[in-house]
């Protein structure tokens, strides 16, 4: 079910990229809110945390009451399409490479965290930290809690941002970011080592002193010893789109063989 889910609900964000507009995660956020400032710093955490898990856990004990596997598989693919983005990667990819009215552009890349200037490895970096938080943290952790672990990964992402939150309730967020986005950060290295250069991607991991932290610039050395520094803005952020893609793939047929070993559900 959970494959059959990615799979739907990918297909869904991409044939229908304005869909990105329902994502609103106020109600994720409203409980840490208004507990900030008022218990301890890790407080926000902890309550992000149980209502991600209670209402993913919830969502999908109702949907397999009321209608089975098919109940499952329309949970789990609806939860997906809403913890994907929370804007479409492919088109505001699309869109931070120039192709829009100026004012669309420049939100692109401002949501993309692109530098002014921003060109070629930069670019291509770009792309994998958005795919990092768009896509791959969503799939791995669905794969791991269905729909529970999606929405636990898109609520710390969103608060971390909150602006309501102190510096070190943020602080707490940011370790918590930190974990979940380690195994993350380590089968993406993996599955792009495998289908680019391996002993530049291992040269790049062990060049770092904290490679393992696993830590989410990683993909800035990946970008750096793969891409093209004299590409233009468009070339880069297509590259990165490449890599992001093809990792994507390798992702998804492991799960499939974790589903043929009966080792997923």
């Amino acid at each position: 079910m959970k494959i059959l889910s990615l799979l739907i609900a990918f297909a869904i964000s991409l044939r229908w990229p304005s869909r990105a507009q329902w994502r609103r995660y106020g109600w994720l956020l409203a409980l840490p809110e208004r507990l900030s400032r008022r218990f301890p710093e890790w407080t926000p955490l902890a309550a992000i945390m149980l209502v991600a898990l209670i209402a993913g856990g919830l969502a999908s004990a109702l949907a397999a009451s009321a209608a089975g596997l098919f109940g499952l598989l329309v949970i789990g693919t609806l939860a997906v399409l809403y913890t994907l983005g929370p804007h479409s990667f492919d088109r505001d990819i699309e869109l931070a490479s120039g192709n829009g009215s100026p004012e669309a552009v420049q939100v692109a890349r401002e949501r993309m965290l692109l530098p002014p200037g921003a060109a070629g490895e930069r670019a291509a970096a770009a792309s994998l930290h958005a795919a990092l938080a768009r896509w791959f943290g969503v799939v791995f952790w669905f794969a791991v809690l269905g729909p529970a672990g999606c929405l636990l990964y898109r609520g710390v992402r969103e608060a971390y941002h909150a602006e309501p939150l102190s510096h070190g309730e943020r602080s707490w967020m940011a370790h918590a970011l930190t974990w979940l986005n380690w195994p993350v950060v380590a089968l993406l290295v993996v599955a792009i080592a495998l289908m680019t250069d391996l002993d530049r991607v291992r040269a790049a991991f062990m060049a770092r002193e904290d490679r393992w932290r696993m830590p989410a610039a990683l993909l800035d050395d990946l970008a750096q010893v793969l891409c093209a520094p004299s590409e233009g803005l468009s070339e880069g952020l297509a590259d990165g789109r490449r890599l992001a893609w093809r990792a994507m793939g390798i992702w998804l047929a492991f799960l499939s063989l974790l589903l043929l070993a009966g080792l997923l559900s």
